[in-house]
């Protein structure tokens, strides 16, 4: 039994159209990511040059509690940056397939609503233990 293979310049180019979708996700991921460490980064050296200019200032948020969520937030977008890797590669393997596999992604999208809502929560805490 042999299996028809659709091969013309129809199939190639909507080949080369989902090739470009995927590698515009990622580099959307990259950049969001990048937004997110660099976040981290900010938020840490705020907070310490407010320290270091105003070290009488009593503030709510403690330069432990903006060490803590910098650190989250960086850890978030080290994490995510990997969940995108994981998702452009399989992405790339179905499209090279001849027999197009579409590899359903919610499950990943899943993981990335739950560590956002986890870092809202944690984030949370750690200011309101701050605040004593």
């Amino acid at each position: 039994m042999t299996q028809n293979k659709m091969v013309g310049p129809t199939n190639e180019l909507a080949k080369e159209r989902n090739r470009a979708a995927a590698e515009r996700t990622i580099t959307a991921w990259i950049q969001n990511c990048l937004t997110l460490v660099g976040f981290g980064f900010a938020i840490d050296q705020i907070f310490q040059a407010l320290q270091q200019n105003f070290p009488d200032k009593n503030t709510s948020i403690t330069i432990e509690s903006a060490h803590s969520i910098s650190l989250i937030l960086i850890a978030i977008g080290i994490g995510l940056l990997i969940i995108a890797m994981i998702q452009h590669y399989f992405e790339v393997q179905s499209i090279k397939r001849d027999d197009y596999f579409f590899y359903p992604s919610h499950y990943l999208n899943i993981i990335v609503i739950f560590a956002i809502i986890a870092f809202g929560f944690v984030s949370l805490f750690i200011i309101f233990l701050g605040i004593n």
